[in-house]
């Protein structure tokens, strides 16, 4: 769907009339998909992905993409929390990293946890909060969809009947965080960091037309200081004293 709608909007951008696809025409849909599946003509450049394929498009400023992942259903003007979760993630633009909605939309349990959606401010230790518990629960395997009614209490009563291990919810946040470091920390290594927190240009200069959200930009750089703060990261970069701390190194 990503990969197609960037496509769109470079048959718009270009005027493009030949193998084009256009809003609303599912019948182009289905016979590029066709061309995609076997890499025929502009099929072979789309199998390649959004990032790739834009680039390649010449229009890589039409990838809604963060780290090369292209982004899911959300647009971050609308949900800012979402939008640094997407920026921050340590695999790219992902949804279900940090699934701000559950406070930002009001959605139990998380409601002692309850943020605008449209404000930017107090979103950075939320989006760290929200990483922590799923990667605690992505440990455990469990099912996404369990947050819309288990908080890290039923997390750490589930660990603690599953291993005999006296488990806590201080003890569920501070194993998310030392795994989202340590994410993070591979990721240093392989020289992705600093400057590598970001959004498409479209989501922080381009306000929303959409409404609910209209005139609303995503103030991604306001957030990035409230969760670099919250983290103890240096611009995306885990510091060694941050490692020590979570006996990571």
């Amino acid at each position: 769907g990503n990969v197609y709608s960037m496509y769109m909007e470079v048959c718009d951008v270009d005027g493009i009339e030949d193998e084009t696809l256009a809003w609303g025409d599912q019948a182009s849909m289905v016979a590029m998909t066709d061309k995609l599946a076997l890499r025929q003509g502009v099929g072979d450049i789309l199998a390649e992905g959004t990032t790739s394929a834009a680039a390649k498009l010449g229009h890589p400023e039409l990838a809604m993409a963060v780290k090369g992942q292209a982004i899911p259903a959300y647009d971050p003007r609308g949900i800012k929390g979402m939008g640094l979760g997407y920026a921050t993630s340590n695999r790219g633009a992902c949804h279900l990293r940090a699934y701000t909605p559950a406070a930002e939309l009001n959605i139990m349990p998380f409601q002692s946890l309850s943020a605008d959606p449209l404000a930017w401010e107090g979103k950075g230790g939320l989006t760290k909060i929200f990483q922590d518990i799923h990667a605690f629960s992505d440990s455990m395997d469990l099912c996404k969809f369990s947050a819309f009614a288990m908080g890290t209490d039923e997390y750490a009563a589930q660990f603690a009947a599953m291993t005999g291990i006296d488990y806590t919810t201080d003890d569920v946040l501070l194993t998310g965080e030392r795994i989202y470091n340590l994410e993070r920390y591979y990721n240093n290594l392989a020289g992705i960091g600093e400057g590598s927190d970001t959004l498409p240009r479209r989501f922080t200069h381009e306000p929303s037309t959409m409404a609910g959200s209209e005139g609303h930009v995503c103030e991604l750089d306001l957030m990035l200081e409230e969760y670099y703060a919250a983290r103890g990261w240096e611009n995306g970069v885990v510091p060694e004293a941050k490692l020590k701390e979570l006996e990571i190194i």
